[in-house]
């Protein structure tokens, strides 16, 4: 009897992470989002979580966060850029903050619909300034590849993309099953231990865990990530910044020269293939440079959209 619970309880093991998308309950997130009446646009993959600050006549500022991110991670940044005499606009990626979790691959091509649906709801015409963090980076600048008539700028702070040895640990994540189970058992210490990395003061940016907290508690999170890391060039988009390098798209990097994630030294790799962007440096700043170092990160994106024609 013992021997069968035993091979009963194994195969439960086995079988549940491989069920979980089928198995996530959504209701309880579309609940949270209508009880606060938040803004959202629709797409055919599903619905996006998005404020705007500003005026409605200014130039246009879309802020894109990172592959662990949400839109409150841009929140040291809004009131300057705003102030500045921007309109300003930001959004949960899918599978994070308040946004869908679509039972699909999370491919370049859906976060391109996203901001697609995002641009056509807020009936957004001329050109935008678009800003990543991190793999909102690579976002930002594909959309600006296959649309470069919509994009005036691109300002990347910590981008991701560039291959690097010390993260070749997140390949094994990829694999078929393997990943499942990985990020079934496993996928929110993980997530959590990249978070507790992104800020050099940590202790200064209370807001990080406890939005964090929150969003994750709804179901998807886990698998969007692994669908990401699987379908989207989070760590190599060397082929994109070759691309980028090729038109003449003003863009501007931002580092944290103590990004551990994505190193600094990976800014002579960024010059080498994207000859027009600027390289900005930022001391005392870790992976989510715009939070560490908001006065300065908004000095220099400021400046630089000032100076674009």
């Amino acid at each position: 009897m013992r021997l069968v619970l035993g091979f009963l309880i194994i195969a439960v093991l086995l079988v549940l992470p491989l069920l979980a998308p089928q198995l996530e309950n959504h209701q309880p997130l579309i609940d949270y989002r209508q009880e606060r009446n938040l803004s959202l646009a629709a797409s055919e993959s599903g619905v996006t979580r998005y404020q705007s600050w500003g005026k409605s006549k200014d130039p246009v500022v879309v802020l894109i966060h990172s592959f662990n991110g949400y839109l409150e991670t841009w929140e040291p940044n809004i009131e300057a850029l705003v102030n500045a005499g921007y309109r300003v606009v930001a959004y949960d990626l899918f599978g994070r903050g308040l946004s869908d979790r679509p039972l699909k691959p999370h491919t370049l091509a859906l976060f391109r619909e996203q901001l697609t649906a995002l641009r056509d709801t807020l009936g957004i015409s001329k050109p935008m300034h678009l800003i990543g963090a991190s793999f909102g980076c690579v976002i930002a600048s594909d959309f600006a590849l296959h649309h470069p008539d919509q994009v005036k700028s691109l300002t990347l702070t910590g981008p991701a993309g560039w291959p690097d040895d010390k993260n070749a640990a997140q390949e094994w994540a990829r694999k078929p099953f393997l990943g499942e189970y990985i990020f079934y058992y496993a996928g929110k210490p993980l997530l959590l231990s990249k978070l507790d990395s992104y800020l050099l003061n940590q202790e200064d940016n209370p807001w990080a865990k406890a939005y964090w907290k929150v969003y994750q508690s709804y179901p998807g999170v886990k698998r969007a990530a692994l669908s990401t890391l699987r379908y989207s060039p989070v760590l190599d988009y060397t082929a994109g910044w070759q691309k980028l390098g090729k038109t003449k798209i003003p863009v501007q990097f931002i580092w944290g020269r103590q990004d551990s994630s994505f190193p600094y030294y990976h800014h002579r790799e960024a010059e080498k293939l994207i000859s027009q962007a600027e390289i900005v440096a930022i001391d005392s700043a870790e992976h989510w440079v715009n939070a560490d170092q908001p006065a300065e990160t908004n000095r220099a994106i400021i400046d630089f959209l000032r100076g674009i024609r």
